[in-house]
């Protein structure tokens, strides 16, 4: 009996512990999901680049509001999902605030992407082979 008494101390006490970091967890997914809701403005974001900061590490992505670069970050950092466009939902009073929304790739035309702010530049890479440098483009 005094083993069992022993036991519910150090039980009980990890049981409380472990629901309360799962009913944490749960309701900051939830009100983050919510304030995601709130952004009424939409456009289009292209994904820049994984920055890692020490061990973390998270998605730099821009967009343009009112011909104005916002430049933000989200967690999901995988590199399968660089340099490829996302809706992005922001707030209208405050669009440094963006919420990125990863659910599928979009597939904008050029007269979409030039109307959500993107311009085309060329850009030059030097071809070892043919000894020159080759034009290409890139949506910026």
């Amino acid at each position: 009996m005094k083993q069992y008494n022993r036991l519910k101390y150090f039980i009980v006490p990890f049981i409380i512990s472990l629901l309360s970091v799962i009913v944490f967890t749960e309701c900051r997914e939830k009100r983050n999901h919510e304030y995601g809701k709130t952004f009424k403005g939409e456009t289009i974001g292209l994904t820049l680049r994984i920055k890692k900061s020490g061990k973390s590490s998270f998605l730099r992505y821009c967009f343009y509001v009112d011909n104005k670069k916002i430049l933000g970050g989200a967690a999901k950092a995988d590199q399968n999902l660089v340099n490829k466009f996302y809706k992005v939902r922001y707030d209208l009073n405050n669009p440094e605030k963006g919420h990125f929304i990863i659910l599928r790739e979009l597939k904008p035309d050029s007269i979409t992407l030039v109307k959500a702010g993107f311009t085309k530049t060329k850009y030059y890479e030097y071809d070892d082979v043919k000894a020159e440098y080759l034009g290409k483009w890139k949506w910026k």
